[in-house]
């Protein structure tokens, strides 16, 4: 009589499928340890009270104040390119606004501000964009767009005009005494 036993199928099996389920049991362990941590967060942008500004080289400047995070007394000077409808050349102007700027917006914890909103300035209606972004780099970003007036004589020539303008200003700017 032979004492040799061979394997059963059976038990092989089941120590395949248990190997299985105790490593998929150690990988969902895995996981759930490792999403206790908290996720990634951006660092805030370090925003010190104070005057901002920068005086550009074309001639555009922008000025602001910043007090608990929160942007007041905007003030700005853009180009914006204006083309009159019974001209084929366009012109040169500037968008100086900021007058009716919201005031008092809390720049958010990644140093990025968004502001939108109408304003007439040098006899032009225009809607205006800015964007203050703070950090490494301090930079102003600004967008006009004036369309053409509706109204008026049907002959009288209509102007439209658009501009973009990416100023990096700095803390501690000075405006020049008159």
């Amino acid at each position: 009589m032979r004492l040799d036993s061979h394997p059963s199928l059976k038990r092989e099996a089941f120590a395949v499928a248990a190997v299985l389920v105790l490593g998929l049991a150690a990988c969902l362990l895995a996981a759930g340890v490792s999403s206790a941590r908290p996720a990634y967060r951006a660092p805030t942008a370090v925003v010190p009270n104070g005057t901002y500004g920068v005086l550009g080289a074309r001639g555009e400047y922008v000025v602001f104040t910043v007090r608990n995070r929160k942007v007041r007394d905007l003030h700005f000077n853009m180009q914006i390119t204006c083309q009159a409808s019974d001209e084929p050349s366009s012109e040169q102007r500037f968008f100086g606004g900021g007058a009716e700027a919201p005031q008092g917006r809390t720049i958010p914890a990644n140093g990025k501000l968004v502001l939108n909103w109408q304003e007439r300035a040098e006899g032009r209606y225009g809607q205006v964009s800015v964007e203050f972004k703070f950090g490494v780099r301090d930079v102003f970003n600004a967008s006009v767009i004036v369309p053409e007036e509706r109204g008026g004589a049907p002959d009288e020539a209509k102007e439209s005009c658009d501009g973009v303008s990416s100023l990096r200003f700095h803390r501690g700017f000075e405006t020049p005494i008159p």
